[in-house]
């Protein structure tokens, strides 16, 4: 397993866990255990009582009082963990969105601008679509894979008799979307999704392979319910 695999699993199973565990010491859960008791009390009364009886608007206050009380409580672990676990996500976003841009592994690439030319590689270090060189035309819009057959790597843009030249310095390496401007238009370079693993079956929606978000996504919901249980058998929460 990769070590940035590897780093998203962590994260998320610390994310649950901690998750749970705020849960547990943050809350009253004596209090939890008594409200709940007694809205199991009113709700039974309520059942019993007509909606034209003057006692049901009383007891549906009270249901609705005890209910809100519950869920106040319920929310202050929120309200400790948001930001923290917001950076976290914000941070793993960051370094995991993309996988690293690597030679001969082919990513895309797209044209911003109109321009007529021709747009090839200096010392044919890059492929497009597995041919050397793109036309553009001035009405068109081009979005291309291209793949690198070393790390440094010098384009060119011929319009007539002119050429003009961007060097992709740091492109090789990068797990972020680059952009490099040549004559008038612009060259942005968008790595592939960073996957962590990919499964024998697929999910709806997600199909057979997990980036870092449904990995850290189901790592941290399994972990959170996984803990809670022993939290429950163990009757440490409500």
């Amino acid at each position: 397993m990769e070590l940035e695999s590897l780093i998203i699993i962590i994260v998320a199973i610390l994310v649950g866990v901690s998750g749970q565990i705020a849960y547990l010491f943050i809350i009253d859960h004596e209090m939890m255990k008594v409200t709940k008791a007694k809205m199991k009390e009113l709700q039974a009364q309520l059942k019993q009582v007509k909606p034209d009886d003057p006692r049901f608007k009383e007891l549906y206050k009270q249901v609705m009082a005890e209910n809100s009380k519950m869920m106040k409580e319920s929310f202050k672990p929120t309200f400790v963990t948001f930001i923290p676990f917001l950076i976290v996500f914000f941070l793993m976003s960051y370094f995991f969105n993309y996988a690293p841009v690597a030679v001969g592994v082919p990513i895309q690439m797209a044209v911003i601008g109109h321009v007529n030319g021709t747009l090839f590689s200096a010392g044919n270090c890059a492929t497009f679509n597995k041919a050397d060189n793109i036309t553009l035309l001035s009405s068109s819009s081009i979005t291309s894979q291209v793949s690198f057959s070393n790390a440094k790597c010098t384009m060119l843009l011929k319009q007539g008799t002119a050429t003009y030249n961007t060097s992709l310095s740091g492109l090789i390496g990068a797990a972020s979307i680059k952009t490099y401007p040549i004559d008038n238009i612009s060259l942005k370079f968008t790595p592939n999704t960073y996957i962590v693993t990919s499964m024998p079956f697929s999910i709806p929606f997600i199909g057979n392979k997990l980036n870092w978000f449904w990995t850290y996504f189901i790592v941290t919901f399994l972990s959170s319910i996984a803990l809670n249980r022993v939290f429950a058998h163990y009757k440490l929460i409500s």
